[in-house]
């Protein structure tokens, strides 16, 4: 039991930082893309609760595939954006809809894969 708990630590600890490095990327390396600067923190926190929800289940499929979601979803976002006018006559990106359904998918993927 005591091992099972260290295992599911080690690998929570690995796709934290792994998301960890995901943020860095695409918050600031990437910043110039996508120019959001709020959204990308927002689907961060969102990757560290699955992250622990999975640790708690040993769900090692689904703390592997958070941080695959997030980059992953980052560059479907990237690739098939559009730019839109709103009724006001504002710019609009959908890249953080795609983003967003993207990385949820690839979660619940993983979550409907045996654990």
């Amino acid at each position: 039991m005591k091992s099972e708990v260290k295992n599911s630590a080690f690998w929570a600890l690995g796709a934290t930082v792994a998301l960890g490095i995901c943020f860095l990327l695409s918050r600031y390396i990437f910043l110039y893309m996508h120019k959001m600067t709020q959204w990308p923190f927002i689907l961060f926190v969102s990757g560290l609760v699955v992250i622990v929800v999975a640790a708690i289940f040993n769900g090692r499929k689904t703390m592997i595939s958070t941080p695959i979601g997030y980059i992953v979803g980052f560059v479907l976002g990237m690739l098939f954006n559009a730019d839109i006018y709103d009724t006001g006559g504002g710019l609009l990106n959908n890249a953080w809809i795609i983003w967003t359904i993207s990385f949820v998918v690839i979660i619940i993927a993983s979550v409907g894969t045996v654990m």
